[in-house]
């Protein structure tokens, strides 16, 4: 009698899992709690199948069906959630260094480290100080000033003429027929000015000589040595002796009628080198 031969059931038809593949799902289901189906466990497949993860929607706002990703090896998993980790860190960084951008154009209060990070990138301003006013000095050029006295002036502030240089009769018995100055009549009493800067060379005082009180002063005028001689001055009105130095204008006596005299004038003379000359155009000739 035969036995009846039960065929060996085939390797892949035994339900069997092998410990790698055991491990690798013990492994996925305490890192992400997939559990492998009852299809899976019967099939015997020894890599994990994760579930598939949905598709983010477009932008535009249509809605895009998930698409099915294949079976992945557990390393796989791994480098995957390693890009995203990365990618997602790039975005924040991104993100942070343009908002801190936007923050400093717009002039909003960045946090000290950031800012102090931004500023160590931008350039050093040039400065650069500009005085509001400056002092300007004022040209007048329709005027002028006199800091020094003119060398040069009138013994008298009038100057009425009561007898001309040269010959003449003489008016009195000693009196010249040879007038060698002018006499001017401004009244008893008028102040005398020196005609110009000099020293006293000649004086009489008091009255004892034809011209009374007199002073004879001598000066450095054109680059030649001058004399003026005033005469007949009151008594007592004359202060200066040999010696003294005078300026131009100084008062040097009163009008009088002193010496041989038929009343109250001033006896003036120029000697120009020792020479006598008419005074009257002598002084014209320098001040008009």
């Amino acid at each position: 009698m035969m036995s009846a031969i039960v065929p060996r059931a085939s390797l892949r038809d035994t339900p069997r899992r092998d410990t790698t593949s055991q491990r690798i799902d013990a492994r996925l289901s305490s890192c992400s709690g997939w559990r492998p189906n009852a299809a899976e466990q019967r099939s015997g497949r020894s890599d994990p199948v994760p579930p598939a993860r949905p598709m983010p929607a477009p932008r535009s706002g249509a809605t895009a069906p998930a698409p099915h990703l294949p079976g992945l090896s557990g390393r796989s998993v791994r480098h995957l959630r390693y890009v995203r980790a990365v990618r997602s860190l790039r975005r924040i960084l991104v993100s942070s260094v343009v908002g801190i951008a936007l923050m400093v154009t717009a002039g909003i209060a960045v946090p000290a480290y950031a800012q102090a990070s931004v500023e160590a990138q931008l350039p050093v301003p040039q400065t650069l100080s500009v005085v509001s006013s400056a002092a300007v000095a004022t040209v007048d050029r329709d005027g002028y000033s006199v800091t020094a006295p003119p060398p040069l002036r009138w013994p008298l502030d009038s100057l009425k003429v009561a007898s001309g240089f040269g010959p003449r009769a003489a008016p009195c018995s000693g009196c010249s027929t040879y007038h060698e100055g002018v006499d001017f009549d401004p009244g008893y009493g008028a102040k005398i000015h020196a005609i110009a800067a000099g020293v006293v060379v000649d004086t009489a005082n008091p009255n004892y000589s034809t011209l009374g009180v007199y002073v004879v002063i001598r000066h450095t005028i054109d680059g030649k040595t001058v004399e003026s001689v005033y005469g007949h001055m009151q008594v007592g009105s004359m202060p200066l002796k040999i010696g003294d130095k005078v300026k131009v204008g100084q008062v040097i006596g009163l009008v009088g009628s002193t010496g041989e005299s038929t009343g109250p004038h001033l006896h003036f003379e120029i000697l120009v080198n020792g020479a006598h000359v008419n005074p009257l155009p002598w002084m014209h000739a320098r001040l008009g």
